[in-house]
């Protein structure tokens, strides 16, 4: 056992979550892969309980590739994890408390990540309480520090680069977006802007701290002197842009997920609330009345752009009605990301990569709040909430949708090297 004392850093949202169990409205046992690590195999098939052993014995399956991965939990025809009761709570947490739960079962929201000399606790917003507590609480962002053993955080599995593998540039350029994030004088789409011209710049002098420096002394007078902002004036409205971006990753988003799975369309639809959320911005767009549980209507990129960027338009003052309503939104959205996604070092990406992925992100979100926001009028916390939390946890589910979108940004920057910053502008 590792008792390494660790620096670890804690924001607010984290220390404040608490799992809700049963009142979940998208409970996180459904159509996941969960891993059964020796220890606790071992000891739920020699539980005392009958039942704990039965549940063992028929809803395990032994794999065996290694001490983390011995066995898996076999998922039921619907897609639901097999343990639960008719509550949705697991019966092995009822029985026996989290310390036989699977790994990561136990430790699911919680993400901690190494960034150099010091451990980043984060959480996975695919969970609908943590989307509640990053986006509607105004100190969600706010970090303290703390000191743990290695072995506490996620039984020791901490993912992330220390300080021999974290790229020197990191820290550095993480602040700076960090700095332009909390500026108060500038919106959301500015900000974004800013950040991610700086990272495209700045992607030349990524080895060269003094460099990066330079170049931001040099982007925070041109903030002040209004320098940027005329920049991000000048560009030129793209609604056939966007629409080409939109639906092309509408598509991967809907269709890609359903390949090579077992379970019925309608099985996963019952705890996947993205595709409702999907629906009501598609019958805005095709004057869908109803779709049948097993199919799903997807973004055609060989329409035109005009009837989805009357939607965006038309949603627009609901979505402000509710950004007005909850100022900190959209900012704490941003610094989480920044902190929790640390620029995908981890992946070997490069800032301006990632920056380009997020941006992506943005538009679908808008797109989809504005379709949520015609079709019940308004915009309320509940939707909101579960349309961040159902696409996140799309994306989670399907790492392959990184590949998508890297190709649909590579495609349509032949035209322009700049054009993903036309996704910026209304």
């Amino acid at each position: 056992m590792n008792q390494q004392k660790l620096e670890v850093m804690v924001p607010k949202f984290v220390s404040d979550f608490s799992c809700v169990g049963s009142d979940c409205t998208a409970h996180c046992c459904n159509t996941w892969a969960i891993e059964v690590d020796k220890q606790t195999y071992k000891a739920l098939k020699k539980h005392g309980d009958i039942e704990i052993r039965q549940l063992a014995s028929s809803t395990f399956k032994l794999t065996r590739q290694s001490e983390k991965n011995y066995a898996t939990i076999k998922m039921s025809s619907d897609g639901d994890c097999p343990l639960l009761d008719e509550n949705n709570l697991c019966n092995i947490h009822k029985k026996c408390g989290p310390k036989l739960l699977p790994h990561l079962c136990q430790d699911y929201p919680r993400t901690p990540r190494w960034f150099g000399k010091h451990v980043e606790i984060s959480m996975a917003i695919s969970c609908p309480e943590v989307v509640k507590k990053v986006l509607y609480d105004p100190e969600a962002m706010m970090i303290s520090s703390a000191t743990q053993y290695q072995h506490e955080l996620s039984h020791g599995n901490i993912r992330g680069l220390t300080s021999a593998s974290l790229p020197a540039y990191i820290e550095f350029i993480r602040d700076f977006c960090f700095s332009v994030a909390l500026n108060p004088e500038l919106d959301f789409e500015q900000q974004l802007f800013i950040i991610g011209l700086y990272l495209k710049q700045s992607d030349s002098y990524l080895h060269s701290l003094p460099n990066l420096s330079e170049l931001a002394d040099d982007f925070n007078t041109m903030i002040c002197d209004g320098t940027l902002l005329q920049t991000f004036q000048s560009i030129p409205s793209a609604p056939a842009i966007k629409w080409h971006f939109f639906a092309n990753q509408d598509i991967a988003l809907v269709t890609h997920i359903y390949e090579n799975r077992d379970i019925p369309l309608s099985s996963i639809k019952k705890f996947d609330d993205f595709i409702e959320c999907q629906l009501m911005l598609m019958k805005c767009l095709n004057n869908v009345e109803k779709a049948d549980d097993n199919t799903v209507i997807v973004a055609n990129p060989q329409q035109e752009h005009h009837a989805f960027t009357d939607t965006l338009a038309a949603a627009q003052k609901a979505i402000n009605e509710h950004l007005a309503e909850h100022p900190q939104l959209l900012i704490n959205f941003l610094l989480y990301s920044i902190y929790n996604d640390q620029f995908m070092a981890h992946l070997g990406l490069r800032p301006i990569e990632y920056f380009k992925f997020f941006i992506l992100d943005v538009l679908m979100l808008k797109s989809y709040l504005s379709g949520i926001a015609i079709q019940q009028k308004k915009l309320n916390k509940e939707s909101v909430i579960k349309l961040f939390q159902s696409y996140f946890r799309r994306r989670q589910h399907y790492p392959g949708l990184l590949d998508v979108m890297s190709n649909i940004i590579n495609e349509a920057e032949k035209q322009s090297e700049y054009i993903i910053f036309s996704l910026l502008k209304n």
